[in-house]
């Protein structure tokens, strides 16, 4: 706790903390609200699901893109503009009629103007802290990250089933506005990473670093979504224990996150890590008495947030300052695939083989990503992962 309380007493810290996870909330609140939104308006699962993966697809194009954009010194324009077409796009969405074109349109014009919120504030960590710091920063990212999937979905939920489900879809749009701008005051005096060259779009993805990152955070986050669509398969979609399985190993990452995500972790605390939620989930999966089951998936989560918050460390130390937020970028794109992977294959094998078959899949999706950083390790050192690197490969080459 000493290591928090000396975080939050850094100037801007706490505000660029707080600002960042309440712009960050609707990525819990999305899917689930345009799904509910658009089945209520049209009784259609079918073009609800559509709208839903237009969503992620734009948002997983478009992220790198604008991510670049805001790193090369036009942070403020960049996420001002992304927020108001993000805004209004919702709105549209919340009083649009039942053409399936204009869904899709809208859906589209979502995703592709997310604010690129986390690669943003997470290129700019270096800038406000160092050191043992830095890591507890990302700690406490990756934390934040878990509090938007719970709170999210649980404030959709509240607010589509008691008042309307539109309203959702316009508090997230009220949040994301709000919220950049939040951010960006919080954050104004918080050095613009830029500078130091330039390269051209895509070409961070041969850094070691951002391919290791995508590769195992990939899988992890899909394992994580199969891990749902094998809970819903276990206890039903109206089963208090469906909410609380999901629940609890969210609760983990957050422990983990808080406990384990500032310490310093090598290639074997990240693939211990990793292992972590690989053998949690397997157990959930054999284990038919409900108390130790739910034990096992807090144990799972534990090694979740700690994980992500290695990889991002390593990310920011071993890519050159002006590309950070294109890496991050690329990263966030890799988790949305992520997560369509995960719920779509989970989804198939739950259909032939039941809840055995979904989990299953999560367990060989978490298994891969542990044994991604190993693998990635035969190649060479990996910059920025474990101890503090040398001054020289703090910052490597594109």
């Amino acid at each position: 706790m000493k290591v928090y309380a000396g975080l939050f007493r850094t100037p801007a810290v706490l505000a660029v903390v707080a600002s960042q996870t309440f712009a960050r909330l609707p990525m819990g609140m999305l899917s689930l609200a345009v799904l509910l939104h658009i089945q209520a308006k049209t009784g259609s699962y079918a073009l609800a699901g559509a709208v839903v993966a237009t969503v992620s697809v734009a948002e997983a194009i478009a992220m790198p893109l604008i991510a670049r954009i805001a790193g090369k010194a036009r942070r403020t324009a960049t996420l001002m503009i992304a927020a108001a077409v993000n805004g209004v796009s919702l709105v549209a969405l919340a009083v649009a009629g039942t053409s399936p074109a204009s869904l899709v349109v809208l859906g589209m014009l979502i995703g592709a103007s997310v604010p690129p919120l986390a690669p943003v504030v997470r290129s700019l960590y270096p800038s406000m802290v160092s050191g043992p710091g830095l890591r507890a920063l990302f700690a406490l990212d990756t934390t934040a990250q878990e509090v938007c999937w719970v709170v999210g979905p649980l404030a959709v939920t509240v607010l589509a089933s008691t008042l309307s489900t539109a309203l959702p879809l316009v508090v997230a749009a009220v949040i994301t506005v709000v919220g950049t701008v939040w951010f960006l005051f919080s954050a104004r005096r918080v050095r613009s990473v830029t500078g130091g060259g330039r390269t051209r779009f895509g070409a961070i993805l041969r850094n070691r670093a951002v391919v290791l990152a995508i590769a195992a955070s990939l899988p992890l986050i899909a394992s994580f979504t199969a891990l749902e669509v094998g809970v819903v398969a276990r206890y039903g979609v109206g089963s208090p224990m469906t909410g609380a399985a999901i629940a609890v190993a969210s609760f983990g990452s957050l422990v983990g996150g808080i406990t384990l995500g500032h310490r310093t972790i090598g290639l074997r605390g990240l693939s211990a890590a990793l292992a972590t939620v690989a053998v949690g989930t397997a157990l959930f999966g054999v284990i038919e008495q409900h108390g130790l089951a739910l034990a096992v998936l807090f144990a799972s989560g534990l090694g979740f947030a700690p994980a992500l918050s290695a990889l991002y460390l390593m990310v920011s130390r071993g890519v050159v300052e002006h590309a950070t937020t294109e890496a991050f970028g690329w990263l966030n794109s890799g988790t949305l695939i992520g997560g369509a992977v995960g719920t779509a294959s989970a989804g198939l094998a739950a259909d032939a083989h039941g809840f055995v078959g979904a989990i299953v899949v999560s367990v060989a999706l978490a298994a891969l990503a542990a044994l991604s950083p190993v693998i990635a390790r035969v190649g060479g050192p990996l910059v920025g992962l474990g101890e503090e690197p040398a001054a020289d490969l703090v910052q490597t080459s594109i």
